[in-house]
């Protein structure tokens, strides 16, 4: 399965970086980035931590819906996925994220 990481420039001046599959559906939403640079270089951190099962705390909401938080080696928390309705799902979406985050392609919106 293949992908890339959307970059976009929003109106007022930040950048947000979004993890897209195959069949462009976000698996993945930054939160904002000052400029182009940061952006760029926390792309490159995701890629090289987002393939460590190890660094995905899975967690649950008051809710009960599943989600998860991908720290880096330092335990920093990188990205925190949206909610999931069930562990099975949540797995999937990790297993996936592990295959299309590796993605050297960068797309500009």
């Amino acid at each position: 399965m293949s992908g890339w990481f959307e970059l976009r420039k929003n109106s007022g001046g930040t950048w947000r970086v979004r993890l897209k599959a195959a069949d462009a559906q976000t698996l993945l939403d930054s939160g904002l980035y000052p400029d182009r640079t940061a952006a760029e270089e926390a792309i490159a951190l995701f890629r090289d931590n987002c393939v460590h099962q190890e660094r995905y705390q899975r967690r649950m909401d008051s809710g009960g819906k599943s989600y998860f938080h991908l720290r880096a080696a330092n335990k920093e928390t990188i990205s925190v996925s949206h909610l999931y309705d069930s562990e099975p799902t949540l797995e999937l979406a990790i297993e996936t994220i592990m295959r299309v985050g590796a993605t050297q392609l960068v797309k500009e919106a």
